[in-house]
């Protein structure tokens, strides 16, 4: 054979490219077709070599180049590996002998004949044509149902013959048939791949391999520069995109979203293969544009001068690249030799260096520099999600450094099974941007794009969320757009990002109305976006939105239903956004002609009721609530204040509202954070009552007509509390936090408490552990959400059949839907004399939060705290 060592020193890039479902337009695709064209230019115009690495034999190769118009490639290995042909000077192909001797030495042993004679003989296997066989390959169809067992069984032959050959099967994704190969031990596609580039003397890293099958799986992962198109199977996607993290293979996989061709022409432009598509980016923060050139745009306009430093190795290495400035105060350029993984800062007029206000990864911190990361680089496997209906949401509220031991995303992943178990249809994770020090509620975010450090990477937090859709959950994300944290909050060094008259309790507002905010509001808005894009989050619950001041004409409210909206229409599923009101503001879910309404707002008066008319010493809300007479109201009305003013509702302001279909735009719950956190233990509603409380309490809210929450753990009563915790690096924050807090309670409610910096006050709050679990109320909350389903799918569970009722002596209160009767009698705690008492009864008796109910004589025995649900 003879060989190019000569040739090849000149050609700096090679594409070694699978043909069917790869290179080859799928199915007559015109925009397949039209990028086929575009990368033969591109190949012809630049110089590179190209290579076909398929499965066909070589008339079918040769057949494919003419019917498809195929470049000419310069080699083809065919033959699932087993062929290599070179281009001589005359256009012709020849078989490179070298190779064929190479392959006559493994199967020396066994010929191919004699295989063929031990494995024809099983039933299931059928030889393929004589025109698919060849000297080192034999090929048998079989049904695609049977392919695992067959293989099982020759691979079964080969090793008790001592066969020296391998298996590849694959199901042809053209008409479903199973193919299963058999070649000489150790050969593929990429051995052949290898032994070419060995014997040519190619540097392994100018090869970049394209393909879209199991085949091809060798060769996706052997090392090579590696395109996966978009119509490759997403398990295949998975397992390609693990083995590159395991062998910490950087910026060698390109996931394409592109299908067949257009996927390869895309990775060929990442690559540099092919000339990059010259498109204007408006994103703020890094964005790569191939795997070798960053994108930068931060907006600055109090600076005069912006550069990007970047830190290769360490700071003292530290290069710098000037950013053009824009009229609009902009600050942007593209730099070559900037790559996914790079970490970098502003330089800010010379004089000090900054994280990027629109950083997507923080890894050390929110002082430190900021990485560059690949938007693309993650195998989504939810094309097929549909998302969770309004009407079928139950929200699960988690935070994720405490809701495992680990306080990570992956580890997070592990429980899901256990909350489909239990009825959730969505989690609500507790803000996940980057926040100073080791733990955190994660409202004191200050890189909005950046996903903490501490619960792992971007592709973790996408991995989490992948899963929960494959397991059929939704994700909503807690979002913080009324202010910044205290430490590490740099936006101010940029431009004026905060507001000159509003102020928030939690430091300074964000500015939505003064001078050169619709800047300000673009980041907000582009951050709404980029989570719900970048993440494939289901929906954002807004924080304390009656504190995002703005005076403007057109609320800043407005202005991210409005970018929602659009996205929303780029996707596959609903995305529901929840305004936390507190209260009940009809505005944001009533929607007009120019615009849809907020899916729901967080509603407490329902929850605050309950706690008042149980503990009314206890007040863990600034609104005063009083107890029963409230909490027939809240029940009936769903609130009891309204209004950005938190105004007491009376009974004639209500009337504005003929109908409560409201209702269903309500986010309910029995305990949120915010109830179990305000409280200076950070003590449960089982704690501060008890668990018979909970579970008659828990009835009233799952069988609401609102959307339930349920905060992470109160469905097993655990032990663990959750009070609030913070840590930053800077001590007097901590000092003063803690003195706040302190301040916040008298102090023998105060005694005992821990301090929101110390350590135990996060560690204790890890609550997923046997020992800290009750499954009784776990099994009793599992039989409420299914409860909830059937009256949902039957019709009955719904704000026009809802009638409610009190009865002041047994402290009983009812809930009525048609035939359904759910009857609570929740006892305040100082009322520890309280008996059981029989109350009419008729009907039969669906669910039960006491089992030990005595029925005689069209009367049940009513414990304290006990609720009962009838069919009547």
């Amino acid at each position: 054979m003879s060989t190019q060592n000569t040739a090849a020193q000149f050609i700096e890039q090679v594409l070694a490219t699978d043909l069917d479902g790869t290179l080859i337009p799928l199915n007559q695709d015109p925009q397949n077709q039209s990028d086929l064209r575009v990368l033969s230019e591109q190949f012809q115009a630049r110089g590179n070599s190209l290579i076909f690495v398929t499965g066909r034999h070589f008339e079918s190769v040769s057949q494919a180049i003419k019917d498809f118009q195929l470049p000419i490639p310069e080699w083809i290995i065919c033959d699932v590996g087993t062929s290599i042909f070179q281009r001589q000077e005359s256009g012709e192909f020849t078989l490179v002998t070298a190779y064929q001797d190479y392959q006559d030495q493994i199967i020396a042993a066994m010929p191919i004949d004699s295989l063929r004679e031990k494995l024809e003989t099983i039933d299931g296997l059928r030889l393929q044509e004589p025109v698919k066989q060849g000297r080192f390959k034999l090929s048998f169809y079989a049904d695609a149902t049977q392919l695992e067992t067959l293989v099982d069984h020759v691979q079964d032959v080969l090793t008790k013959t001592d066969a020296p050959y391998s298996i590849i099967n694959s199901v042809d994704p053209f008409n479903g048939d199973g193919l299963i190969d058999l070649l000489p031990a150790t050969v593929s596609k990429a051995l052949a791949l290898e032994w070419w580039t060995e014997k040519n003397g190619y540097d392994p890293a100018n090869i970049v391999f394209s393909g879209d099958s199991g085949n091809d799986l060798a060769a996706l992962t052997a090392g090579y520069r590696t395109i996966l198109v978009g119509n490759a199977d997403r398990r295949l996607a998975q397992r390609v995109y693990d083995l590159h993290q395991a062998s910490e293979w950087k910026n060698r996989l390109y996931l394409a979203q592109g299908t067949a061709t257009s996927g390869v022409l895309e990775g060929c432009r990442w690559f540099g293969l092919a000339e990059q598509v010259d498109l204007q980016n408006t994103r703020l923060g890094a964005t790569p544009l191939t795997v070798d050139s960053t994108s930068f745009r931060v907006w600055a306009p109090q600076r005069k001068q912006v550069a990007v430093e970047l830190q290769k190795g360490n700071q003292a290495d530290a290069t710098r690249h000037s950013l053009t400035r824009t009229a609009q105060g902009y600050f942007e350029g593209t730099f070559n030799h900037v790559c996914p993984g790079d970490r970098y800062l502003y330089r800010l007029d010379d004089q000090v260096s900054r994280p990027d206000p629109a950083s997507r990864y923080q890894p050390q911190g929110v002082h430190a520099a900021s990485q560059v990361c690949n938007s693309l680089d993650f195998p989504w496997s939810d094309q097929d999600w549909q998302g969770i209906k309004k009407q079928n949401l139950i929200i699960y509220e988690l935070h994720v450094g405490t809701f495992t031991r680990a306080g990570t995303f992956q580890a997070a992943i592990e429980h899901i099974p256990e909350l489909i178990e239990l009825g959730i249809t969505a989690v609500e994770i507790m803000p996940v941007t980057q926040t100073p020090g080791r733990w955190n509620w994660g409202y004191d975010g200050v890189n909005l794009f950046a996903v903490r450090n501490t619960y792992g990477s971007p592709d973790d937090f996408k991995a989490f969320v992948d899963e929960c859709h494959r397991s059929g959950l939704a994700v909503f994300l807690d979002v913080v757009y009324n202010h910044l944290g205290p430490e590490g909050n740099y936006l101010s060094e940029f431009g004026p990002y905060f507001s000159d008259k509003h102020h928030t309790p939690w430091g300074e507002a964000l500015n939505y109305d003064g001078p050169d905010s619709e800047s300000v509001r673009r980041f907000i808005t582009e951050n709404a976006v980029f989570w719900l894009e970048e993440y494939h989050l289901d929906g954002l619950r807004l924080d304390a939105v009656h504190c995002m001041y703005d005076d403007s004409h057109f609320h800043i409210l407005e202005a991210i239903r409005e970018a929602v909206s659009r996205h929303n229409e780029s996707v596959n599923w609903p995305i529901h956004l929840f305004a936390e009101t507190n209260v009940f503001n009809h505005d944001l879910i009533t929607a007009d002609q120019s615009r849809e309404a907020y899916s729901g707002i967080w509603c407490d008066c329902l929850m605050y009721s309950l706690y008042s008319h149980a503990l009314p010493d206890v007040h863990l809300t600034h609104r005063n609530y009083q107890g029963a007479s409230d909490l027939i109201q809240a029940l009936q009305c769903g609130y009891i204040y309204a209004g950005y003013e938190n105004s007491r509702v009376t009974d004639s302001q209500r009337s504005v509202h003929p109908t409560n279909q409201y209702l269903t735009s309500l986010v309910i719950a029995l305990q949120t954070h915010d109830s179990v956190g305000n409280h200076p233990h950070g003590k449960r509603i089982h704690q501060l009552t008890s668990k018979s409380f909970q579970k008659a309490a828990a009835a009233l809210i799952l069988i609401y007509p609102g959307i339930p929450l349920i905060f992470m753990g109160e469905e097993f009563a655990t032990s663990a509390p959750f009070p609030f915790f913070v840590d930053f690096e800077d001590r007097h924050l901590r000092d003063a936090v803690d003195v706040g807090r302190r301040g916040d309670y008298p102090p023998h409610i105060w005694q005992d408490a821990l301090l929101p910096s110390q350590a135990e006050a996060f560690f204790n709050a890890k609550w997923n552990e046997a020992p800290l679990r009750d499954p009784e109320m776990f099994h009793w909350y599992q039989r409420l959400l299914q409860f909830r389903k059937e009256g949902l799918n039957a019709g009955w569970l719904s704000p026009e059949n809802l009638q409610t009722a009190y009865e002041s002596q047994s402290s009983s209160f009812t809930m009525q839907y048609q035939d359904i009767r759910i009857q609570a009698r929740l006892t305040p705690q100082a009322e520890t004399q309280a008996q059981p008492m029989s109350i009419p009864f008729t009907g039969t008796l669906v669910l039960n939060s006491e089992p030990e109910s005595v029925i005689e004589n069209n009367q049940i025995q009513l414990a304290p705290n006990h609720t009962i649900i009838s069919r009547v």
